[in-house]
């Protein structure tokens, strides 16, 4: 179901980002506002962090980090800001950019640098207490920075893309503030958009103007495939499961791609048709979300789909899982006797059919299988979901207690080093004075 979100002036939104559970939804406007809205009611619930009403004040990015807790901002004054939602105020600005910002990004395995790309081909590096570690600039670059993204893969976190206006694309280690893949004029329009596979470390998808859909191996350094769009292309996501695309495009249109099937659309939505705007920031929401109905009459949660589009979750054990056979003989009893079933709708149900003037039974078996697998599917494809993020967190996990275990022993080694060199020198020392006397 479609829900929208406009500031009270009616001005253009700018961007929009997703939180890690997918219900609440941050929003920025042309004339600098700054909206949280909550996604759990019906009823708009909007706390405003910032409220602009000059053109330097306009939001060009916003970012969620991980859990959360923070909120960076940025746009035409140049400044990063970072929020802190428990309390809902600034808790402080970065020091100023030389251009306008044109996207941000959070980075590292525990979120604990900040990304800015600007209008002048820089990238800033921050901290997050605020103070700026590094630039990351190739040299014969001078395009704006049109979007940078930290790759959600958990063992290359530290991994920081990056597209500009010269259609290039260039991946950055962002601990060693190096360069690790360089693809040069990989589209022959402003590149708009870039993706991480989230299954795959080496993959990445860059989108532009000219239509087309790269993909390239960052470890190969090589364009691996691309696809022909319809139309311009000014936004990318790739979903969880790695196989599904989306993307947005200059004339206001959302296609949706399955990279296993085939290289048309599966799905061309028109937002508005009776506007052409362009879709500025497109982004799925996180596959982790239980965001519950509060017009549920039953109280309970329903299943189904999460998402904008319908996702096939990945392929577990669970496609073992087969439907149970229904006996025909016991089907009017159980069907009088199962008013605890909310999800059976009247009227996604068969007409009731009359055997006798004074006799009348219920639906058929096979439409009420029909529905039961129907449902099973929604169950297999939540729990691999499921399974697939919990997996990948362990893996981030043990990424994480790996990078720990090696910045340990490397400072055990230099100390170790440093032992050793004093005690080579305090020998030397004691050979000189025994000489001596």
């Amino acid at each position: 179901e479609g829900r929208k979100i406009t500031s009270t002036s009616e001005v253009t939104a700018t961007c929009a980002a997703w939180n890690h559970n997918n219900r609440i939804i941050a929003s920025a406007f042309s004339n600098g506002l700054i909206a949280i809205n909550s996604l759990t009611s019906r009823e708009p619930s909007p706390c405003n962090l910032q409220e602009g009403t000059t053109v330097n004040k306009k939001v060009n990015a916003l970012q969620f980090s991980a859990g959360s807790r923070y909120l960076i901002s940025g746009g035409a004054d140049c400044i990063v800001r970072f929020w802190d939602l428990k309390h809902q105020q600034l808790k402080h600005e970065f020091p100023a950019c030389s251009s306008a910002i044109q996207t941000l990004a959070f980075t590292g395995q525990s979120d604990e640098h900040v990304v800015a790309g600007t209008e002048s081909g820089l990238i800033y590096l921050y901290t997050q207490n605020g103070t700026q570690s590094n630039i990351l600039q190739e040299n014969d670059e001078t395009s704006p920075v049109q979007f940078v993204q930290s790759s959600p893969h958990p063992f290359v976190r530290n991994k920081i893309g990056a597209v500009y206006g010269s259609g290039s694309l260039r991946v950055w280690d962002a601990a060693t503030t190096s360069i690790v893949s360089s693809f040069n004029h990989l589209h022959w329009a402003p590149a708009t958009s870039l993706a991480f596979s989230p299954v795959s470390k080496n993959l990445v998808a860059t989108a532009g103007l000219d239509k087309r859909i790269v993909f390239c191996d960052i470890a190969q350094k090589k364009e691996m495939n691309c696809l022909e769009a319809p139309y311009p292309i000014t936004s990318i996501s790739m979903y969880a499961n790695g196989h599904s695309l989306a993307t947005g495009t200059a004339t206001g249109h959302t296609l949706l791609y399955d990279m296993r099937r085939t290289a048309k659309p599966l799905l061309i939505h028109q937002i508005d048709k009776h506007k052409n705007d362009p879709v500025n920031f497109l982004q799925f929401g996180s596959s982790l979300d239980k965001v519950r109905s509060v017009d549920d009459s039953f109280g309970k949660p329903k299943l189904k789909k999460h998402h904008s589009f319908n996702m096939l979750g990945l392929q577990s054990s669970l496609i073992n899982l087969t439907t149970p056979k229904l006996d025909p003989s016991s089907t009017p009893s159980s069907a009088a006797s199962s008013p605890s079933i909310p999800l059976l709708k009247t009227s996604s149900m068969p007409n009731l059919v009359s055997i006798n003037q004074n006799e009348i039974v219920p639906p058929s078996a096979s439409s009420t299988q029909q529905w039961l697998k129907t449902e099973l599917e929604s169950i297999k494809e939540s729990l691999s979901e499921e399974i697939q993020n919990v997996h990948l967190e362990v893996l981030r996990q043990h990424q994480a207690q790996q990078t720990e275990f090696a910045r340990a022993i490397q400072e055990l080694s230099a100390q170790l080093a440093s032992v050793i060199a004093e005690n080579k020198r305090l020998h030397e020392e004691n050979e000189r004075l025994r000489n001596i006397f």
